[in-house]
């Protein structure tokens, strides 16, 4: 099964998305266990969207969480982003 969590964020100004990134993402040098893509609006870089992928099952997410999201992160966010217009998961059904 494949799980995408989605998120469209407003980072605050001045936030670059190497600092955005270093917000959410682990620390160590274990490799991150999903495919990730982090996009900018053309029409204004504080609008981002993060798409993760990840291969398994809910239960297997949920036991990932912790390779998957800096323990700290709600916090850390908070400090770089604005706010969060959309946060979901899906369970893939089509694609190529």
């Amino acid at each position: 099964m494949l799980i995408i969590a989605t998120y469209a964020r407003t980072l605050r100004p001045g936030v670059s998305i190497e600092q955005f990134i270093a917000a959410w993402m682990p620390e160590g040098d274990d490799p991150y266990p999903a495919r990730w893509e982090v996009a900018v609006d053309p029409a204004d870089d504080r609008r981002v969207l993060t798409v993760v992928h990840f291969d398994g099952t809910l239960q297997e997410l949920e036991s990932a969480m912790p390779r998957l999201v800096h323990p700290e992160s709600p916090a850390r966010l908070d400090g770089v982003v604005e706010s969060t217009e959309l946060q979901s998961i899906y369970s893939a059904v089509a694609g190529n």
